[in-house]
């Protein structure tokens, strides 16, 4: 491709997720504010392996935005560019990854350039904190480049790089499996000879999954109990079919499940491709075979895994994104297949931002963009704790940077002491991380706060109004002050 053409869709990428940044979905969320939490706890000498309460979600992001936000602060840019800047090396290795599979520079950049153009919901994700989503897709890679490498030519320097990309890549998340396992099946029945090198992968993917090893060690293995599986598998194939494998073709809106340029369009292109993708598996061309095979036993991985029933979007697709984009330029004219796929990348973003599709619901209604209002209401009436939902108190500790902390509640049995309501949660209704609920139980002073128009405020408001607790709006939230004295 000419160089003027690569910067210009570059550059487009670039514009997109500023776009998708400004949109109503582009909010800070509570999974992020967790993430930014981890990080300033990373800051005064607190080091987690994973996300409080979880035994998988690796932390190596939250490492890498230590530094800046030492400098700049808990701002929501902090935590955001190191995924962004893990997004656009995922598109690099897509490049060198193209270079060995399609045996084709023009085609190797477009395929690159088809991952970081499209679709828009993956634009929005590669923008978002949300853990370790941008490093399980680089380790994924890295994995990929370094077994298509060590099958051109077997050297000890690869062997070491596969070694801790395999172990950064289980620490991150086991959903690297989806790539690594294959790859490595396929390395082995390729080159025989590559199991001579085995004691050095071993070592260092020792050394590159230290964290995982030590916080396995230190509290019982809990990444080998994921926790039940959610559905069954023929559930979890009709989520695949039927929701997120068009969604993350682009074709289908996430969120809001909306086929893109009318069904008549979209469903068409969606037989299309998938019958694309078999006619590759006939002829097979030569250097695709390792590509066709990862993506042949994806939904294997999909069916067996206990969190795919999530339908709503496609964020379990992730690593197999960059493999249709390599899959998708093999055979087809490439400008056409950018240009469509930009096409559908902006109409996505377009309908996202005229429905206002919402991303993230919370007491059966859409979570409010701004918390400003109602933290400006806690700190005006000196309240330093609030007990809120999931989605609302992780974002109070972020957004206030800490001079309110948010309590994340559930109202399990709602109770009055001493003249002050409490949620009453249990124990294994605390979230991630306990601490903040403990510390606000312990204070006597504690706001309330809900989305306005929920379902969970009518639930509660009887018993803050007869303890005599006051009810403010505050932008789209209710904030319930303690009664003075």
């Amino acid at each position: 491709m000419r160089r003027a053409a690569v910067v210009v869709l570059a550059l487009a990428g670039v514009g997109f997720r500023v776009w998708a940044w400004l949109l109503p979905q582009g909010q800070l969320d509570a999974d992020e504010s967790v993430v930014g939490l981890l990080t300033h706890g990373i800051l005064h000498g607190r080091f987690p392996a994973f996300f409080p309460g979880q035994g998988y979600g690796g932390t190596q992001e939250e490492w890498l935005a230590a530094p800046l936000m030492a400098v700049f602060g808990m701002q929501t840019w902090v935590i955001r560019v190191p995924v962004i800047v893990l997004w656009a090396a995922g598109a690099l290795l897509v490049w060198r990854i193209g270079l060995r599979v399609l045996g084709d520079e023009r085609r190797a950049v477009a395929a690159a350039l088809l991952f970081w153009l499209w679709p828009a919901y993956f634009v929005w994700k590669s923008e978002r904190a949300h853990g370790f989503y941008g490093s399980e897709l680089v380790l994924g890679l890295a994995v990929l480049l370094l077994v298509l490498r060590l099958d051109e030519r077997i050297t000890r320097r690869d062997l070491v790089l596969l070694g801790l990309a395999l172990g950064c890549g289980l620490w991150s998340s086991p959903q690297v499996a989806i790539v690594a396992l294959p790859a490595l099946v396929w390395l082995v029945w390729r080159r025989r000879t590559i199991v001579r090198g085995a004691a050095l992968v071993l070592g260092a993917g020792v050394v590159g999954g230290l964290p995982w090893l030590i916080a396995n060690i230190r509290h019982g293995w809990p990444s080998l109990h994921p926790g039940a599986n959610e559905g069954t598998w023929t559930y979890h194939l009709h989520n695949l079919v039927v929701a997120t494998l068009p969604q993350a073709l682009g074709l289908r809106l996430a969120w809001s499940f909306e086929w893109l340029g009318t069904p008549y369009v979209a469903i068409p292109l969606y037989i299309g491709v998938v019958a694309g993708f078999v006619y590759l598996l006939w002829r097979r061309p030569p250097g695709l075979g390792l590509v066709l095979l990862i993506v042949v036993l994806f939904p294997v991985f999909y069916f067996a895994s206990p969190y795919t029933w999530l339908q709503s979007e496609p964020r379990y697709l992730t690593l197999v994104l960059p493999l249709f984009a390599l899959l998708l330029v093999a055979r087809l004219p490439v400008a056409p297949v950018l240009a469509v796929a930009v096409a559908f990348t902006i109409g996505g973003l377009v309908e996202l931002q005229r429905h206002h599709v919402a991303a993230f619901t919370t007491e059966g209604v859409p979570v409010p963009a701004s918390l400003g209002p109602a933290i400006g209401e806690l700190r005006a009436n000196h309240i330093g704790y609030a007990f809120g939902s999931y989605w609302v108190a992780w974002r109070i500790s972020y957004e206030s940077k800490l001079h309110v902390v948010g309590a994340k509640a559930s109202y399990v049995h709602p109770f009055v002491r001493d003249g002050r309501v409490y949620p009453g949660d249990i124990p294994t209704d605390l979230g991630i991380d306990p601490r903040p609920y403990r510390e606000a139980e312990s204070h006597r002073d504690v706001a309330h706060i809900f989305v306005h128009g929920g379902d969970l405020e009518p639930q509660v408001a009887p018993l803050l109004r007869r303890a005599g607790y006051s009810a403010v709006r505050a932008g789209g939230y209710d904030v319930w002050l303690p009664p003075r004295g």
